[in-house]
């Protein structure tokens, strides 16, 4: 007697293309801003949370929306030392970008992107340091565009593989400087910062609902315009010149997501 065996071969549950939903992530990292020029250090450890909204449309096109904000307590090394600085930042961005498919060449795809970020740090650092400097609050707000591509793989029938790079060209940065925190005669300064540029990398492994992985991201900034104001100090008048220098921040961390 024969038996006869029938086997249907499963499809994958993964799909690489670009899909409408939503994400939402929990990151832990490690932030350092410095500015070379001053041997100015702040430093913190950050908790983020962050929400990507993906809607796809026509043939192979996506439009984003993403939202971070992360916390920290920071460290300042400069003139003298300071800590326990409350230190935050938002970032907002809406971008739009379309799928190409290489399934021809082992399965994957690139997906361009780019649109327009919005980003805005918060440095609640008025206080007194080690040395005896008075310091001030200060805020930093970047308009910039984004340019980057998204790298999908499927790794199994149920697992894939997410790698994004990103170029940030800065469009504006306007930096705002409450010097009179520091010194009642010293005015509080706005700055321009017209020169500088981002980059971000970040690989994530996604499993059904859940992924996890590895992101870094870094700003250069150059040195903004200078402000000269008149102030008056035991009644002489002075010139002051204030700008913002050069500067670089970096980030890496770990991010755990859920889709839905």
């Amino acid at each position: 007697m024969a038996t006869a065996f029938n086997a249907c071969a499963q499809e994958s549950s993964v799909t690489i293309a670009t899909q409408t939903g939503n994400n939402l992530g929990l990151t832990l990292s490690g932030y350092q801003y410095k500015e070379p020029s001053l041997d100015v250090v702040i430093s913190a450890p950050l908790l983020g949370v962050d929400y990507t909204g993906t809607y796809a449309f026509g043939n192979d096109w996506f439009a984003k929306a993403d939202a971070r904000y992360a916390y920290g307590s920071a460290k300042y090394s400069g003139s003298g030392t300071q800590s326990n600085i409350p230190y935050s930042y938002y970032d907002l961005r809406g971008l739009v970008g379309y799928d190409f498919n290489f399934t021809e060449l082992g399965g994957f795809v690139l997906a361009p992107f780019t649109g327009i970020g919005y980003r805005y740090l918060f440095d609640n650092q008025g206080g007194q340091t080690t040395s005896g400097a008075n310091s001030y609050n200060r805020s930093s707000t970047y308009v910039y565009l984004p340019i980057g591509v998204t790298h999908r793989m499927k790794v199994n029938d149920t697992h894939k593989l997410e790698t994004i790079f990103e170029y940030d060209y800065l469009i504006q940065g306007t930096q705002v400087s409450q010097l009179s925190q520091a010194a009642p005669y010293l005015p509080n300064v706005t700055n321009q910062q017209n020169s500088g540029y981002g980059l971000r990398l970040s690989s994530m492994y996604q499993f059904d609902t859940w992924s996890v992985g590895p992101y870094i991201s870094y700003w250069n900034i150059q040195n903004s315009n200078a402000v000269t104001q008149t102030i008056t100090v035991n009644r002489v008048n002075y010139r002051l010149t204030a700008y913002e220098p050069a500067n670089n921040t970096i980030e890496a961390g770990i991010k755990v997501a859920y889709s839905f």
